[in-house]
């Protein structure tokens, strides 16, 4: 089950706007939804405030996510950049799956047993990073979020929730 509904893979970039740019060039994604979210991240040590620049785009059923952290807490985005920050090349970060019970989805991340990374929300929506780099080598993200929540990141009306 744990993978079940999975929805979106993630990238970290030095500049949202030129791998924005290239993704469009290349891999032809259009439509992005860019938000500038200022988050307070619960983390094992501690809230800790974040800025990221992040934008969402539909590849079919496939929602790609591209971040740009910005300031405050970015210790789980470092790893996966390039030291060259003139390098704007997308680097896979995480993959998310969409949950649509708020319960059921903290007891599934319990019974699952990895690490909490952090978690936040936004109106309308829940985010559970956990540590899962030791079997899959990446994050894996759990996302809860309201129907004006989904509509909002642009869920396709003809995608099946899963």
């Amino acid at each position: 089950m744990f993978l079940k509904g999975h929805y979106q893979n993630a990238y970290v970039t030095h500049d949202i706007h030129k791998a924005m740019d290239a993704l469009t060039e290349r891999y032809g994604l259009t439509g992005y939804i860019l938000f500038e979210p200022e988050m307070i991240l619960k983390t094992p040590e501690g809230d800790r405030p974040a800025s990221v620049k992040a934008s969402l785009a539909w590849a079919g059923n496939l929602n790609i996510e591209l971040i740009q952290p910005v300031r405050g807490f970015q210790d789980h985005y470092l790893p996966y950049l390039p030291a060259d920050k003139a390098d704007f090349t997308p680097r896979f970060h995480h993959v998310a799956v969409r949950r649509d019970d708020l319960d059921a989805m903290r007891a599934e991340i319990a019974r699952l047993g990895l690490p909490i990374a952090f978690e936040g929300e936004v109106p309308g929506l829940v985010y559970i990073y956990l540590d899962a780099r030791k079997t899959l080598g990446h994050y894996l993200e759990y996302v809860w979020a309201s129907k004006e929540g989904w509509e909002m990141m642009g869920w396709p009306k003809d995608r099946p929730i899963t």
